[in-house]
């Protein structure tokens, strides 16, 4: 099955920055430094790694979709889809480099892994974001209907961020990053507990909203899971995140 996503990369982003944000936190971007994402969407962690670097430094901005992305004298925007054009830059050529699981189906997401390591400065850091593939958790709904029905919809929504081998850049982290060269990692999965009306339930419903026309589901039930996210007594698990830093040796 092929899943077609919406061009308007819309409020899928948000899902992962939360955690893109946290782990920015814990490295040393500094002043004057190269820096590329992947991933980049709306521009929103863009907007926060060119106030990191600087008037001097320079941020390789990287999406399928561009249309949210404005170029500046620090913001400098390719668009690329990583299953079939080769990621900008030499080898060597950044100081950090920050990659978000784009949506949909990455074929071989340790190729394009590979082609970020080596763009990579030795002693810099690369950060991969994406969603682990744990099933969703309703702990409470007014009924089993509708616990259901939540369960299916964001089953649904998880598929068409992921693709339908609900992918990560790699299941194995170890292996991959240490076999080329990057000599330190660490990874941090997060979750949250959302209720109905609050924000992340509304970003939800928001992100069904914005994948209608790709979800098996009738529009009278796209509504209802659109009314059950403001109801208060709806509380269940937001999806995994998980973020994996790992730096390259010198």
């Amino acid at each position: 099955m092929t899943i077609t996503l919406p061009a308007h990369p819309g409020p899928i982003h948000q899902l992962l920055n939360p955690s893109i944000h946290t782990d920015l936190d814990r490295l040393d971007i500094r002043t004057n430094q190269r820096v590329l994402e992947i991933g980049a969407g709306t521009g929103e962690i863009t907007a926060r790694l060119a106030q990191l670097v600087g008037r001097y430094g320079s941020v390789t901005a990287v999406d399928a979709d561009t249309s949210q992305l404005t170029g500046t004298a620090v913001i400098d925007v390719h668009q690329r889809d990583p299953n079939r054009d080769l990621l900008p830059g030499q080898a060597d050529s950044y100081d950090h480099i920050v990659a978000r699981w784009p949506n949909g189906t990455l074929r071989d997401p340790a190729d394009v892994v590979e082609q970020l390591i080596a763009r990579l400065r030795p002693g810099g850091w690369l950060v991969l974001a994406d969603i682990t593939p744990t099933p969703p958790r309703i702990y409470r709904a007014p009924d089993d209907e509708t616990g259901t029905l939540i369960y299916t919809v964001m089953q649904q929504v998880h598929r068409a961020i992921t693709g339908p081998d609900g992918g990560t850049w790699t299941a194995d982290p170890e292996t991959l990053l240490l076999s080329h060269g990057m000599v330190q990692h660490c990874i941090h999965a997060a979750t949250e507990t959302w209720t109905g009306g609050g924000p992340g339930c509304r970003l939800l419903a928001d992100v069904v909203a914005h994948l209608r026309s790709t979800l098996s589901i009738t529009r009278a039930d796209a509504d209802r899971f659109g009314d059950l996210m403001t109801d208060p007594c709806v509380l269940l698990g937001s999806y995994e995140r998980r973020v994996i830093h790992a730096r390259k040796g010198n």
